[in-house]
């Protein structure tokens, strides 16, 4: 792991942007996935810039939230909470048929419109922009 919080946030934008190559694609359950991903990379990148250290190993969106003793505002620590829950589901194997039926076009599309203004907000706090 890297203390290069730029590197960070670049591979955040990448993941973020995969999600969205994954929504053309019609390939609905990873998208969830990559918003997690994206938006834990972010965090991670200011915790390296918080604390001039590597991250801990965790998954949990709101884990990091709480080590960076940060308040993010209610609407977008809402949609936070629901992509840490919904992240597990590209990350270990469900029922695909029903995985499928749960994520359509317009709730993934959501959740990913849900992701970049999250995500913006937390670049938006770097203390290097």
């Amino acid at each position: 792991m890297t203390t290069d919080s730029d590197e960070w946030f670049r591979q955040a934008q990448y993941d973020i942007g995969t999600a969205e190559s994954l929504i053309a694609a019609e390939r609905y359950p990873p998208v969830i996935f990559f918003c997690h991903l994206a938006l834990e990379k972010a965090l991670k990148a200011l915790y390296v810039e918080k604390y001039n250290d590597i991250p801990e190993k965790t998954h949990s969106l709101v884990l990091l939230i709480d080590l960076l003793e940060m308040e993010l505002p209610p609407h977008l620590l809402d949609s936070l909470i629901v992509i840490n829950r919904l992240g597990i589901t590209g990350r270990y194997p469900h029922n695909l048929e029903k995985v499928l039926e749960q994520y359509t076009k317009g709730q993934t599309q959501k959740l990913v419109n849900e992701t970049q203004e999250i995500l913006t907000w937390l670049i938006q706090k770097s203390l290097k922009r």
